[in-house]
């Protein structure tokens, strides 16, 4: 196939979507030479077929891109979930905003990324609501009271509610992907053993480490 009609092909099925070069060059146009690609992108966005959002990132189509858009296309559907201030300011924890919004994703083929306020870090997990609450749990406690602008009662009703989740199993696959301090994992095992709920939190961390 033509490779210039392969990619019109793509993006007449998936208009106004994110497409993300460093993912489709290995997945969806994987028979095409990387710098053939990058040509009929570049072609394409002179056409107003795409135009680009960041380096590497394209928007199908001439829809403004907004921060909505950016947030979906990389938390939705398993892919990721907002971590640090943000998600600190979205659950009440404090009214601090960030300047960067911080996300863990396996949505990205690199190690690290930035799209405006956004910064993309790759995290292999599959982010069910479960895997979700522990790294909820485990971004709180790692900051820890000390956060800017923290409730003190929020903060202590917040890790209480997202520790009934716990399993060891899922701290396993989480500290296999994000690499916690010990001090954390330390607050961790003294907040379960408070509310009476079995693990083998640091044990587990300590094989792994």
């Amino acid at each position: 196939m033509n490779y210039t009609k392969q990619i019109r092909e793509y993006c007449d099925k998936n208009a106004n979507s994110l497409i993300d070069i460093s993912i489709v060059r290995n997945s969806v146009f994987s028979d095409i030479p990387y710098k053939t690609l990058l040509k009929i992108f570049n072609r394409l966005e002179d056409e107003s077929v795409v135009c680009t959002v960041s380096k590497g990132m394209y928007r199908v189509g001439n829809k403004i891109t907004n921060g909505k858009d950016i947030l979906n296309a990389y938390t939705q559907k398993g892919k990721g979930m907002m971590v640090g201030y943000t998600l600190f300011n979205n659950i009440g924890l404090t009214a601090y905003q960030d300047d960067k919004v911080e996300i863990y994703t396996n949505a990205i083929a690199y190690k690290q990324k930035t799209i405006g306020d956004f910064l993309l870090k790759r995290v292999d997990l599959e982010f069910t609501d479960e895997i979700i609450d522990l790294i909820s749990l485990l971004e709180i406690l790692d900051v820890g009271i000390s956060m800017k602008g923290a409730d003190v009662l929020s903060y202590k009703r917040t890790v209480e509610l997202l520790a009934l989740a716990y399993s060891d199993e899922n701290f396993r696959k989480v500290i296999k992907a994000v690499r916690y301090m010990y001090s954390t994992v330390l607050k961790l095992s003294e907040l379960l053993a408070r509310l009476n709920i079995e693990n083998s939190c640091l044990e587990t961390y300590q094989l792994l480490a």
